[in-house]
């Protein structure tokens, strides 16, 4: 038996390699996954500890706490993938490293003190009811309470709603089949969280993963980057949970009820079609989501012809016959453009005009770490480099 080593480097390659013994790794994998041959040969013989990079990436890759790889004495991220998928794991591990990257620039901004304000959530207390679908509605009602928003208005601004609690989001390029990630770390019992949105998914899709993801926050789901996958079902309570919170988070039935009963003796598919549709862009969801809301809240509307062909008919075309067809183009203008989060834009910013940040931290939030990008952009909106 191999003996641990005395050093934390030792330790790790002693666990490194019965890592990669138990699960019978090609070691072409990991020279994949790490990027270089150099760099599995530095790991492999302990000559140095991996980066919270290869950590979250090797942590993925073989089910364990990335602080596990770390030798921490206690773990501050834990990964496990969303619907218990571990292919593909190489697709996701570069925003998963930028992710990490986010929350220590978000760490080191506050402890400067150059927070953003924030609306604390200590006291808020999510439903821990044993039916994952009032849990959901629950939390998703005295969330709603709790930021004193009616059960009838809308939430137009949920980036900044859940900005606002401290969160930061980013809207980047993911791989097609990811919608978002997000990822935890404790710092000293205090959870924090940054949370990556595909750019490329559609309007009501983004906003369906956010809310979701908020879900996870909400409830405390410390201890796993959750990888919100694409045409794949997941079981889990807390999986579902989430869906539960976000759709009624997005459009309580209180609103599904309101629009309904004001919409009068529906006898046409275009009334119907104008229902959906003023749901849809009112609310910021999408029409299967929709559609869901109607079936759960209004009693035998699946038994309408004309509820059935707005289930079946494409979203443009009820666009189109419901005189929404303008708004629907317009909510749609900002599919595919990438930005970062407006949070964390201002407190790197802020942080580096006093000069407690370098121009990498900034870096690391606008450009993907690109130094000489970053310093473009501030150029370009007016600042003074030789003075910073």
């Amino acid at each position: 038996m191999t003996e641990v080593g005395e050093t934390l480097e030792q330790r790790f390659a002693v666990t490194f390699q019965s890592l990669i013994d138990e699960a019978k790794t090609p070691l072409a994998q990991l020279i994949e996954l790490l990027g270089s041959k150099a760099d599995l040969d530095d790991l492999v013989t302990g000559s140095r500890l991996p980066s919270l990079y290869e950590a979250t990436a090797l942590g993925a890759f073989f089910k364990v706490a990335p602080s596990t790889l770390l030798q921490e004495k206690s773990p501050s991220m834990g990964v496990s993938f969303r619907l218990g998928q571990l292919e593909g794991i190489r697709d996701v591990s570069g925003a998963v490293a930028h992710a990490a990257r986010l929350l220590a620039v978000d760490r080191l901004t506050r402890d400067w003190g150059h927070e953003e304000a924030v609306t604390p959530l200590p006291k808020f207390a999510p439903s821990k009811s044993w039916n994952y679908r009032q849990a959901g509605e629950k939390t998703a009602s005295r969330l709603r309470a709790f930021l004193d928003i009616d059960d009838l208005a809308p939430i137009e601004d949920l980036t900044g709603l859940v900005e606002s609690l401290g969160y930061p989001v980013e809207y980047r390029l993911l791989p097609e089949d990811v919608h978002g990630i997000s990822v935890p770390e404790d710092w000293d019992g205090l959870p924090a969280w940054v949370v990556l949105i595909n750019c490329e998914d559609n309007w009501a899709r983004q906003r369906f993963t956010l809310a979701h993801e908020l879900s996870h926050i909400l409830q405390r789901d410390l201890g796993q980057i959750v990888i919100d996958r694409a045409n794949l079902d997941d079981d889990r309570r807390a999986e579902r949970i989430a869906d539960s919170f976000a759709r009624n988070f997005l459009l309580p039935e209180e609103a599904v009820q309101y629009a309904y009963s004001r919409s009068g003796r529906i006898s046409s598919v275009e009334q119907m079609a104008s229902l959906v549709t003023n749901l849809m862009l009112t609310y910021g969801v999408s029409r299967d989501a929709t559609i869901y809301a109607l079936q759960e809240t209004v009693e035998d509307i699946s038994n309408s012809p004309f509820f059935a062909a707005c289930k079946e008919a494409k979203v443009s075309d009820l666009m189109h016959i419901s005189g929404n067809e303008h708004d629907w183009v317009e909510v749609k203008g900002n599919q595919g453009i990438p930005f970062p989060s407006d949070r964390l834009t201002q407190q790197a910013l802020n942080a580096y005009a006093a000069g407690v940040v370098p121009l990498r931290a900034v870096a690391d939030v606008i450009t993907d770490g690109d130094e000489s990008a970053a310093e473009a952009q501030l150029r370009s909106a007016g600042w003074d480099m030789a003075g910073t």
